[in-house]
């Protein structure tokens, strides 16, 4: 009598810890991986702005109270060569000239008070030989972006005007010297060409133009039309000299910035000419052989406009460091599977199959989607899709319901059957396209499934609970993340002590 009363005591106790501890009651979570499994997402091309490369990491942005957020989503790259065309292989694009970084504006790097970008008071300008005029001001390429504008009026073909910056002198290695510049080309006459010169002492040049009719593989030719992100840059040694000197580059005196046969008007946000090596943008993935295998190119000169793509922001090169960014984009997915564990947004069980003899359950997957609405985020081409994991003859329910709020998933209204844009398996299918931000999305999925596509759910080396019916008061007790068990034992252990 005294082992029953003892043990019966004991069973209590366990029973009352085992059904009122946290952990025994975890969120419920799933196994994406398993082929069963339903990771339903929403599919979207993010932008953040004001991306600081010091303090963020891809995919977090700042909330709208300045705090660094991390978006609950998966940056959609891919590591199929044959993905290469679809931006999915270099999934991180940025224009080169909507980026901040101390570099750009530090020439001439001898003298820490005067920037040839920042200081637009320190260009002169000649207008002898135009009938127009030129002016040269503060501009900004993008917010955060200070930039040089030189813009030039009512110039004819035969006129020449030119502004330059004399506050240096490079009298050594100059032909080991860069010149380097990151311009958007606002406007251009058919006719025009604006040219940006390093020049010596005694006129002596070399230049890098931007012209309709050069061909944007020359070495020297920045650009040949309108657009924003251009990148230049080239060894002095190996552009041609020009000029009416002696024919040698041995410094170099000052840079100007010529337009001719035309108006044009372009932004200069990064100008060098005393460095021996060349920023690097970052690193891209390409096929260039067609071996079916990446090769990488460092990105250095933009000759095309728009964003330059990399596959790693971490090839980005030092000059970059503590970059800040103005609009760092890539496709992301909002994943089912990237939510956090919370039974309000995530919540997986399982049932007995009745009526269906080829499956012993049927699972049930709720999930509360959604992509953040902060000012520093934006979205395009956003829409709720999902992958069919198994035959569509198994899915018993699909349905959304956009505006989802927080709130039990059972008191969620307004359900939408989708069932009819399930596919044949392996499809990926889109379910809703008109997300918006801060809408919450919910999605119900009911499947059949066996036991072993269950278990491998499940499988989560012991983290994540799944809520279940049937199995009975000791599947309660022993299967909260295996723990109950051993307290059994334990308890076993003790009571055979005390008889």
């Amino acid at each position: 009598m005294r082992f029953k009363t003892i043990f019966t005591a004991l069973l209590a106790t366990l029973l009352v810890t085992s059904l009122a501890a946290p952990a025994a009651m975890a969120a419920p979570d799933f196994n994406e991986n398993a082929s069963a499994a339903q990771n339903p997402y929403i599919e979207a091309d993010v932008t953040v702005e004001n991306f600081d490369r010091e303090t963020m990491s891809p995919g977090q942005y700042e909330d709208d109270s300045g705090e660094i957020a991390t978006l609950p989503a998966t940056v959609n790259q891919s590591q199929d060569v044959d993905d290469i065309a679809t931006g999915t292989v270099n999934p991180y694009g940025f224009v080169a000239t909507d980026v901040h970084f101390e570099d750009g504006a530090a020439f001439p790097h001898a003298d820490e008070n005067v920037s040839a970008v920042h200081n637009e008071s320190r260009w002169t300008v000649d207008e002898s030989g135009t009938a127009g005029s030129m002016t040269v001001a503060d501009s900004s390429t993008a917010p955060g972006v200070e930039a040089l504008e030189v813009s030039t009026s009512s110039q004819t073909s035969g006129d020449t005007a030119t502004a330059s910056f004399s506050d240096v002198s490079i009298t050594s290695d100059a032909q080991k010297r860069y010149l380097q510049a990151m311009l958007d080309v606002n406007t251009l006459d058919s006719g025009a060409t604006v040219e940006i010169r390093a020049v010596d002492a005694d006129g002596d040049y070399v230049t890098t133009m931007v012209n309709a009719s050069a061909s944007a593989s020359d070495d020297d030719v920045i650009a040949t039309g309108t657009g924003e992100g251009y990148v230049i840059q080239e060894q002095v040694g190996a552009l041609t000299t020009q000029g009416s000197g002696d024919g040698t580059m041995a410094e170099i005196q000052s840079i100007d910035v010529v337009v001719t046969d035309g108006n044009a008007t372009v932004q200069l946000s990064a100008l060098n000419a005393d460095k021996t090596s060349e920023w690097s943008l970052g690193d891209k993935r390409v096929d260039t052989d067609d071996d079916d295998d990446f090769e990488t190119e460092t990105i250095r000169d933009v000759s095309e406009p728009g964003a330059v793509q990399v596959y790693d922001m971490d090839t980005l090169g030092s000059a970059f460091a503590n970059a800040e960014i103005a609009g760092l984009e890539m496709p992301m997915h909002f994943r089912a599977s990237d939510l956090e564990s919370d039974e309000q947004e995530v919540n997986v069980s399982f049932a007995a199959a009745e009526s269906y003899p080829s499956f012993e359950h049927r699972m049930e997957a709720y999930y509360r989607l959604e992509l953040p609405s902060a000012y520093d985020v934006s979205y395009a081409n956003a829409a709720l899709k999902q992958d069919v994991t198994v035959p569509n003859s198994r899915y018993q329910t699909v349905e959304v319901s956009e505006g989802a709020s927080d709130t039990e998933f059972s008191e969620i209204s307004g359900w939408t059957s989708v069932l009819g844009s399930i596919a044949s398996q392996g499809d990926t299918v889109t379910l809703d396209d008109t997300i918006q931000p801060g809408q919450e999305i919910g999605y119900h999925a009911t499947v059949l499934v066996t036991g072993d596509e269950k278990s491998a759910v499940e499988q989560l080396g012991g983290v994540g609970q799944f809520e279940s019916s049937g199995g009975g008061i000791w599947d309660m007790i022993i299967s909260p993340f295996g723990a109950a068990a051993g307290v059994v034992s334990a308890l076993l252990a003790r009571v055979k002590g005390l008889i």
